[in-house]
């Protein structure tokens, strides 16, 4: 997973994605700048900085890539 993960942050360009936990929790990264992956963990910070998830990764379950919107 943490590979995956490393992948999609360092995207070009960056789809902004959701992390789906194994208690049901998603969390949005609209921006690379606002994710910061580590050995077992992931912090995201979310409502403009305000607040920050800190995710382990043994208990992400998947990863949802955002529709690209058609014009």
């Amino acid at each position: 997973m943490r590979e995956e993960l490393k992948k999609m942050l360092k995207a070009k360009p960056f789809v902004p994605f959701t992390i789906v936990m194994n208690d049901g929790t998603h969390i949005t990264v609209k921006h690379p700048e606002n994710a910061l992956l580590m050995k077992h963990w992931i912090y995201v910070t979310t409502d403009r900085g305000e607040t920050a998830e800190h995710l382990y990764l043994l208990h992400v379950t998947r990863i949802q890539r955002q529709q690209k919107e058609v014009a």
